[in-house]
């Protein structure tokens, strides 16, 4: 299972990692109904709406349930006709009413698919919680956080098909923004060290399209400031920033020669490494003491189990939304 935060940070579930996210997958706004089919030989669709009393009056359709908890009861109905079978389930949390539906071709109600399917979604709904209004920036510094990890893993697949394809200046940016992410999230975590907090700071691990940017130059600053970083790696990091800019705005106006491209993308990936070392040892030192994101008693180090690794790929397709670099999960 994998999670889905609504935008806002109003609800989460938990869905099963073979679904897709379609709104953004097929470009519909994010806003309710949210929908959910198999990445590949979907039956069916699953739909999830929330709506508040004060946008859309409604009668209270069970006792009051509470913020916060799971296994919440439905109400359960059948709206067929038209050639598709509907499941509904619909309920009221707090000052809230959420409907659920589950929708495929009446031809193929006897399908074990289908049946599986409809079990999935009663899972995914026995995860359902209504965010209290207090934890909801909370809920959204998790999400943003599994995201950033996940954009992170799908550079690697854009750097690997990079080296196969010997696209050179494909490297290059690829690798800078790798370092520059590897950067953000040892800041993130110093800071959580320092602080003694398990907050997300999430300011340097999103930006929407009215955030105010930060600058790789700025994040090379922090980190060394941060001590993250040594003087040496830190002078060499601006002067990569200062050679790839030549490649960027002056290759065709300037001397500026192919072969020196090589030489560059040897010496990022080079200062690549050391920075991914100097994360490690933040991470490491999280876990030592107990603080932050990898202060959860769970080793940095520990090879993943076969859950984890389906949810990386159900990120991965889901941050890609390329069949060419699409993975299989294993069910």
């Amino acid at each position: 299972m994998k999670h889905f935060t609504e935008p806002k940070g109003k609800f989460v579930l938990e869905i099963p990692t073979e679904w897709q996210y379609k709104n953004i997958a097929v470009g519909y706004e994010e806003t309710s109904p949210f929908s959910f089919e198999l990445y590949e030989n979907s039956v069916g669709a699953f739909q999830i709406s929330c709506y508040s009393e004060k946008v859309k009056p409604f009668k209270k359709s069970v006792p009051v349930q509470n913020y916060d908890t799971n296994n919440l009861n439905f109400i359960k109905k059948r709206m067929d006709g038209g050639g598709f079978n509907i499941h509904l389930w619909y309920t009221t949390v707090e000052d809230h009413m959420f409907m659920a539906k589950y929708i495929y071709d009446t031809s193929e109600q006897d399908k074990e698919e289908v049946k599986a399917e409809l079990e999935k979604a009663e899972m995914a709904l026995a995860t359902l919680e209504l965010i209290s209004p207090e934890k909801r920036s909370l809920a959204l510094e998790l999400d943003r956080y599994e995201k950033f990890i996940a954009s992170l893993a799908a550079s690697f697949d854009l750097k690997n098909r990079a080296i196969e394809n010997k696209s050179i200046l494909e490297l290059l940016i690829i690798i800078a923004n790798q370092i520059d992410a590897y950067l953000r999230m040892a800041i993130v975590m110093k800071k959580q060290l320092q602080e003694k907090t398990n907050r997300i700071d999430t300011a340097l691990l999103f930006q929407g399209e009215a955030d105010t940017p930060i600058y790789e130059r700025n994040i090379y600053k922090q980190a060394h400031d941060l001590e993250i970083i040594s003087p040496d790696t830190f002078n060499e990091l601006n002067r990569l920033y200062t050679e790839r800019n030549k490649v960027i705005h002056r290759y065709i106006i300037s001397e500026f020669k192919t072969i020196y491209l090589y030489e560059i993308v040897y010496d990022y990936e080079s200062v690549c490494e050391m920075v991914r070392q100097a994360l490690e040892v933040v991470e490491e030192l999280q876990f030592k003491e107990g603080i932050g994101i990898h202060g959860n008693g769970r080793d940095p180090n520990e090879e993943p189990t076969e859950q984890h690794i389906n949810m990386l790929y159900s990120q991965l397709n889901d941050k890609h939304l390329m069949k060419d670099l699409f993975r299989d999960i294993k069910s």
